[in-house]
């Protein structure tokens, strides 16, 4: 896929380009260290979101350019597809790439309506040609992903075992991809449960947790058809859950997302560049609070 620059997007560059000029995060972890008294163990949650997903590439790549160092990592449904890409060594210039030219069919295709309008099947081959079939105990760092058991209705938390099945599982979507079966148990969406697992993190044995919120960041509108409703429905729920699971985060990252499409994957740069901006901000705020 060409990637071109729209007018939007170089105007998102440039914003980033001057946050960074205004910001030094260059010691952030070594001030984190002071301020907590040890070394911490940074863990990073990214929340789940559908397409805007992309953004945490933009957070992923500020931690990056600064070297600050995650030792845990979780995510929820397209934030467990990005973590796995980066926890199985995808980053820098290489997750950016991916970020500007993932789209929808390299997420999934129509199927039979059986349990599900489409199959994500697709993702499956994205994710082995960028870091192979690889197993859990095989990522540079420890790595959790969410999805909810059909037959039990309980959270299960995936970190052993074979990754790309759990990431499938955890972006299966109910009524639009097909739910993934793992060992004989049928697995969907994890946000139906947890959309930004900060607990899985703590119990992990993170003691400073970063998340990344993209449920507050979306557009609040006053619905004018059934879709809205029902999409407007969905987010009131989702605030509400999300809600008692940042109770578990030091530090909240929340994009400003309210004029982008939470389902397409045409405004990918925008996005990333956005993810950055909340990044930068985020961190410089908890290292100059007022």
């Amino acid at each position: 896929m060409q990637y071109r620059k729209t007018d939007d997007s170089v105007k998102e560059i440039n914003k980033t380009l001057e946050l960074k000029a205004a910001a030094d995060l260059t010691a952030w972890t070594e001030d984190l260290a002071k301020r907590l008294g040890r070394e911490a163990k940074i863990g990073l949650a990214l929340g789940s979101g559908a397409s805007f997903g992309v953004v945490h590439i933009g957070v992923l790549s500020v931690f990056h350019e600064y070297n600050i160092p995650i030792r845990f990592l979780s995510g929820c449904s397209s934030g467990a597809f990005v973590g796995a890409l980066y926890a199985g060594g995808v980053e820098g210039a290489v997750l950016e790439k991916c970020g500007k030219e993932y789209g929808w069919l390299d997420a999934g295709r129509l199927a039979l309506p059986k349990m599900g309008l489409a199959t994500n099947a697709q993702m499956e081959d994205y994710l082995r040609k960028r870091i192979g079939d690889i197993r859990f105990e095989g990522l540079r760092l420890p790595f959790y992903a969410v999805a909810t058991n059909l037959r039990s209705g309980l959270l299960h938390c995936f970190h052993s075992g074979p990754l790309i099945p759990a990431i499938r599982a955890s972006c299966a979507l109910p009524g639009i991809f097909s739910p993934i079966e793992i060992e004989g148990e049928l697995y969907c969406d994890g946000g139906i449960l947890m959309k930004i697992p900060c607990t899985v993190l703590r119990e992990a044995g993170a003691d400073f947790v970063i998340a990344v919120d993209l449920v507050h960041a979306q557009q609040k509108i006053t619905p004018t058809n059934i879709f809205e409703v029902i999409r407007r429905a969905a987010d009131i729920a989702a605030t509400v859950q999300v809600q008692t699971e940042l109770k578990a985060a030091d530090l909240v990252i929340e994009p400003r997302l309210p004029d982008l499409n939470k389902f397409g994957f045409n405004h990918n740069l925008v996005q990333m560049e956005r993810g950055k901006q909340a990044a930068i901000e985020a961190l410089q705020a908890w290292q100059t609070p007022d």
